[in-house]
């Protein structure tokens, strides 16, 4: 029989078959929860034909009836269906948090043939022909695919491979902006330093070398260097990581334990004013050597002179950049009085934009992940690239008389620390927007930091998070009352008490029109409570 003969006799025959007692003890439709689930329905005979599913999507109910339609008509006991859980079965994991359907069909084991989406007579056809090639097997004409079902087929590699590489495009393009705003921020740090201390430069003894302070000094005085000040300092582990940024060599292990344990001896060099040259090329070259000749070197240089077990005994900074990030670590109140700082530098960070209506569930997920929650405010419509401002707090939203479905609430959401080798590596978290806020199926999320940067830059411009100005209340001035203001005028009795009709008269038409235009409270109330625009989802479409 046909498939399209089938289909046709579907309605009677699924009638024919449930009032059999012999069909009431077939179970058209097998549910897989758990890995051994699993292992048991795949070794049964057959052509298996699997609907895989994600928890918070649920399994194609569209299907089911015409696939048990099929099974009845034309498959038999050749046709095994089943609806499988991918989050609780190990096998399936690569098929979690998908909200396309997917089938799978699988023959003695082996994964035969797989497609996504609900196309219902592609399906049917996909069924139609694999149970032949099934046939064929069995009798030994045709060879079964050899791929288990945790396998990619060749389709989902290619997609893989492209998801791969696009994701891969969108980090590097991260880090390439990250690389070019840090040395923007070192490169104006030492144009603001440069401007003040330019034949300035600090060093930093270790603890272990701190009894060579005299050959320091006595190697870098003939050349104009003197040792203008001297600061015991014990530098904590954020303040040891910042010199590990300038130096790797401060980043191992010994190296920071010596900085973190004991107090190091922080140096602050200055060039005489008599003397030329750059400071930090002469103190480079008297204490590492560099730039000299090989017959000008000495025996033994001075950092190799107090190095001990394999940790350094001076740090000297090696270009502009370096000298002053070190000035600011090591003498931050010299600076500081001198040098504008910088502004703190800004975490990685995307736009997510929610329904306005989902504001309690996008508020409450995001105090779960706070610290990642940069900025948030209420917008007129979900126009990323001309957004209206409505109002900034929920406080504010909640006191607007009038909401629609087409407002939107959107989160600037960090995706990465501001500065990542400063912290703990229990202070990482994922790439990627949390995964709270992601549950909640945002309208748009920026594709990637460096997009999520301009798209930030227009919700939430400059000066966003400044306090709102409250306009002064007016203060009413007294006026003085002058000389014979005080004096009242003779006012016949007569004429003060007498009412006036007509001006009553007025007054109560004006109150009773006033009366007529206000809307019923009760009819109001009645149309509010029909649709709630501030809290329900916006109507399907038609």
């Amino acid at each position: 029989m046909s498939l399209t003969s089938a289909l046709l006799n579907a309605n009677n025959a699924a009638a024919a078959a449930g009032a059999g007692k012999k069909a009431a003890q077939v179970q058209l439709q097998a549910e897989l929860n758990t890995d051994e689930e699993w292992a048991k329905f795949v070794q049964r005979d057959g052509l298996l034909v699997v609907d895989v599913y994600s928890e918070w999507c649920g399994p194609c109910i569209g299907m089911v009836g015409n696939l048990k339609k099929i099974k009845v008509e034309i498959g038999g006991d050749n046709l095994h269906l089943a609806v499988a859980k991918a989050d609780t079965i190990e096998c399936l994991k690569r098929f979690r948090n998908r909200s396309e359907p997917t089938w799978m069909f699988i023959a003695a084991g082996q994964l035969v043939n797989i497609i996504f989406g609900a196309d219902a007579p592609r399906i049917a056809r996909t069924i139609e022909h694999e149970l032949k090639n099934e046939e064929l097997a069995k009798k030994g004409e045709r060879e079964r695919p050899q791929r288990a079902p945790h396998e990619l087929t060749p389709e989902e590699q290619e997609v893989v491979l492209a998801q791969e590489k696009l994701i891969a495009e969108r980090r590097e393009r991260e880090r390439a902006a990250a690389a070019a705003e840090r040395e923007e921020r070192r490169e104006t740090r030492a144009r603001r330093v440069d401007q003040h201390f330019a034949d300035v430069c600090a060093g930093l003894l270790l603890p272990h070398a701190q009894k060579y302070l005299r050959k320091v000094s006595d190697a870098l005085e003939p050349f104009g260097v003197l040792v203008a000040d001297k600061l015991p300092l014990l530098l904590g582990k954020i303040e040891a990581r910042r010199l590990a940024v300038e130096e790797p060599e401060m980043g191992k292990p010994a190296a920071m334990a010596a900085l973190t344990e004991r107090p190091s001896l922080a140096l602050l060099l200055k060039k005489q004013s008599d003397k030329e040259g750059d400071i930090i090329e002469i103190c480079r070259r008297v204490l590492y050597g560099e730039g000299l000749e090989e017959e000008e070197r000495p025996k033994k240089l001075v950092c190799d002179e107090l190095r001990l077990d394999g940790v350094p005994g001076i740090y000297v900074p090696a270009d502009r950049q370096q000298r002053a990030a070190v000035l600011e670590l090591l003498f931050p109140k010299m600076i500081g009085t001198l040098v504008e700082p910088l502004p703190p530098p800004e975490a990685p960070h995307v736009a997510m934009m929610f329904g306005a209506w989902q504001r309690r569930a996008v508020l409450a997920a995001a105090a779960k992940c706070a610290a990642r929650v940069l900025k948030h405010g209420f917008f007129a419509d979900p126009n990323v690239a001309e957004p209206r401002l409505l109002c900034k707090t929920a406080n504010q939203y909640e006191d607007r008389l009038e909401k629609d479905y087409c407002e939107t609430i959107v989160l600037e959401v960090a995706v990465g620390l501001a500065e990542p080798e400063l912290a703990d590596p229990a202070d990482l978290f994922p790439p990627g927007p949390p995964a709270e806020l992601l549950a909640l199926g945002p309208i748009h999320v920026s594709v990637d930091a460096v997009e999520g940067a301009l798209e930030c830059a227009r919700f939430f411009p400059p000066g966003y998070c400044e306090p709102e100005e409250k306009p002064k209340p007016k203060i009413k001035k007294k006026k003085k009352k002058r000389q014979g203001e005080n004096k009242e005028e003779a006012v016949d009795p007569a004429l003060s008490t007498a009412p006036s009709t007509e001006g009553e008269a007025s007054t109560e038409a004006e109150a009773a029109e006033a009366a007529e235009d206000e809307p019923d409270q009760d009819e109001a109330d009645e149309d509010e409570a029909a649709v709630d625009k501030a809290t329900s989802p916006p109507p399907m479409a038609e």
